[in-house]
C-alpha cells in the first residue's frame, strides 16, 4: 500500500458522514461501508490495500468481531487521519445506541509484513485487535496504551488518482492476480509432491511377472519332489533330480522332502496371491495418479481463488469411508456436494446411492465419469451445474475439444447393467476442454 495513495484515499473518504458497518470477510480482509458505499480493507501481510470488490463472507464470532459491531455499526465519522509518515489510516467514530453512546478509534496499519487493525478508546487504550502481539518492541494487548509507530522518511513517486472508481478496481485486480498466482503455485507444489510420491510407490511395486515365475518354479519343484518321494529318504536334504523335461534340478532342503514339497506349494500360492494383489494395488495407485494429474491440470487452469479453494481446500472435508473405498472424489461448492466417479465401480456406487432429487451428469456419446450433485432438495444454480459439468469432462479420458454434458434428475436415470444407463428429461451444457 503506497503512502501517497493512502493520503489521497483519506481525503476521498472525508466526503462520507457515517460508517454503516465494519466487518470481517476473511481472516485478514474487512469490509467497510461508508454511506452505503462498500470498500475492502485488505490487511494481508505484504499484500495490503484498499479496493472495491465482491468477496464471499465467512462467519466470524471472535471478540474482535463483536467489538467491530459494537463500535462501528451505524456510527458517525468524527475524523479520518493518516499518521505522519506512516502507512496507517485511522477513523474516530461515535456510535449512538438507544441506551448509550460509544466513541472509539480504529487504526488500519498497512505496514508491510506487520499489518493490523487495532480498536482503541479515544485515549488510545487498546480495546481489541485483529492481531495481538505479546513479544515485540511494540506490544498490542487489550488494556495497554497503543504506542505510536516511529515516523520514517517515505520516498515515493506521487501519482494523482483521477478516478477512484477505476483505481479501486485496478488495485483489486492486481492484488487478486498476485494472490491467485501465489496460492496456485503453493497448491501445485503440494500436488506435485503427491504425484511424485505416487509415482515412486508404483515404481517400488514388485513386478507380477517376476512373482508368477517364482511361483511357477516353486510349484514345479514341489511336483518333482512328490513324483520322487518313493525313492527319497526322509533325512535327505541335498540332491539332484530331473524335472519332467529331463532337466536337472538342484535341491537344498531345510526339512524332509515331503514337508518341503508342501511348503513350496504354500509359498507358490502366496506368491500368486501377492502378484494378484500387486496388480490390484497398481491399478488403484494409477487411478489415483490419473485423478491427481487431472486435478493438477484444473488447478493450473483455474482463474479464481474460489475455484482453487473448491478444487483443493485447505482442510479437506471428511469423506465417508465407503466413498473412499469406492473410488469417489468429492468437491464442495457452496452448500452442494459434487461427487465424481473415478472408475466403473465408483460410477456404479454413485448410481446406487444417489437420491431421486439429486442431479446426474454424463458426457454425451462418450464413456465418461458419472457425476452426482447432492441437491438436498435445494435449487441448484447454473454456476454449480456448469462447474459439475466441467469436472465431468476434465475427469474423463477425453482429448481437447468441445463436449456436451447431459444432466437430469436421478429419478429419470434407469440402470441397465452396472454403470450403463438410459435417461430422459435431460438438458445439455457445452464444455470446452483446453
Amino acid at each position: 500500500m503506497k503512502y501517497t495513495d493512502l493520503i489521497q484515499i483519506k481525503d476521498y473518504f472525508k466526503q462520507f458522514q457515517r460508517i454503516n458497518y465494519l466487518k470481517r470477510l476473511d481472516d485478514n480482509v474487512l469490509e467497510l461501508s461508508l454511506d452505503h458505499h462498500t470498500f475492502i480493507v485488505d490487511l494481508t501481510r505484504g499484500k495490503s490495500g484498499i479496493y472495491q470488490d465482491k468477496i464471499r463472507a465467512k462467519t466470524y464470532n471472535a471478540p474482535f468481531d463483536f467489538m467491530l459491531k459494537k463500535y462501528f455499526s451505524n456510527a458517525k465519522i468524527l475524523s479520518i487521519e493518516i499518521l505522519e509518515n506512516n502507512r496507517i489510516l485511522s477513523f474516530e467514530a461515535l456510535s449512538e445506541k438507544s441506551y448509550k453512546a460509544y466513541k472509539a478509534k480504529i487504526y488500519f496499519e498497512f505496514t508491510g509484513k506487520n499489518t493490523n487493525a487495532i480498536i482503541t478508546d479515544t485515549n488510545d487504550t487498546i480495546i481489541e485487535a485483529l492481531r495481538h502481539i505479546d513479544k515485540s518492541y511494540r506490544i498490542v494487548k487489550i488494556g495497554e496504551k497503543l504506542q505510536a509507530l516511529k515516523a520514517y522518511d517515505i520516498k515515493e513517486e506521487f501519482i494523482k488518482i483521477d478516478d477512484f472508481s477505476v483505481y479501486f478496481k485496478e488495485i483489486a485486480k492486481k492484488l487478486q492476480q498476485n494472490r491467485l498466482k501465489e496460492i496456485k503455485e503453493n497448491k501445485l507444489l503440494n500436488i506435485n509432491k503427491k504425484i511424485t510420491n505416487l509415482e515412486e510407490s508404483i515404481k517400488d511395486l514388485e513386478q507380477e511377472d517376476f512373482l508368477l515365475k517364482k511361483a511357477q518354479n516353486l510349484s514345479q519343484k514341489a511336483d518333482v519332489l512328490f513324483a520322487n518321494l518313493s525313492t527319497l529318504k526322509e533325512y535327505q536334504r541335498k540332491f539332484v533330480l530331473q524335472d519332467f523335461d529331463t532337466k536337472e534340478l538342484v535341491f537344498k532342503l531345510e526339512d524332509t522332502p515331503k514337508n518341503s514339497a508342501n511348503e513350496f506349494y504354500k509359498m507358490a500360492k502366496k506368491l500368486k496371491q501377492k502378484a494378484k494383489n500387486i496388480n490390484i494395488e497398481r491399478d488403484v495407485l494409477n487411478e489415483k495418479l490419473d485423478f491427481l494429474m487431472n486435478l493438477k491440470d484444473l488447478i493450473f487452469k483455474s482463474t479464481s481463488l474460489r475455484e482453487l479453494e473448491i478444487l483443493m481446500p485447505k482442510k479437506t472435508k471428511n469423506a465417508k469411508k465407503e466413498e473412499l473405498n469406492a473410488g469417489v472424489s468429492s468437491f464442495y461448492f457452496d452448500e452442494f456436494k459434487i461427487c465424481v466417479g473415478r472408475n466403473e465401480k465408483a460410477n456404479e456406487y454413485l448410481l446406487k446411492t444417489a437420491k431421486k432429487d439429486d442431479i446426474w451428469l454424463h458426457v454425451k456419446d462418450y464413456p465418461s465419469a458419472h457425476v452426482i450433485i447432492t441437491s438436498n432438495k435445494l435449487k441448484i444454480s447454473q454456476v454449480v451445474l456448469e462447474f459439475a459439468a466441467k469436472l465431468c469432462v476434465e475427469f474423463s479420458k477425453l482429448s481437447s475439444g468441445v463436449y456436451l454434458v447431459d444432466y437430469t434428475s436421478k429419478n429419470f436415470v434407469k440402470i441397465k447393467e452396472k454403470a450403463y444407463v438410459n435417461y430422459t428429461n435431460y438438458k445439455t451444457i457445452s464444455i470446452l476442454k483446453e
